[in-house]
């Protein structure tokens, strides 16, 4: 993922990614991304929680600091690897 990720292109960056054939390992580089607000901090949760029903291993690498504060702080994807949430999160 490149560029800036919020409220406007979050869609954008959940739709950047394909669910149909889900490998067992999946990593998300956001080294070149900056998560602006909540609404892009639930979209990578509903990506990597939509990976997980499907049955991978998710890592989320390279966010910078103000990103890993803001998903340390209202992120869920990272709080139990096994919740358990229905697919409109």
């Amino acid at each position: 993922m490149v560029g800036q990720v919020f409220f406007a292109s979050s869609t954008r960056f959940g739709a950047a990614f394909d669910f149909r054939e889900a490998p067992l390992q999946v990593s998300i580089d956001l080294t070149h991304a900056h998560f602006w607000d909540v609404t892009a901090v639930a979209a990578l949760d509903k990506v990597v929680l939509k990976f997980r029903r499907e049955g991978a291993q998710v890592e989320v690498l390279g966010m910078n600091q103000a990103t890993a504060t803001l998903v340390d702080r209202f992120g869920i994807h990272d709080k139990a690897q096994d919740l358990d949430l229905p697919s409109g999160h």
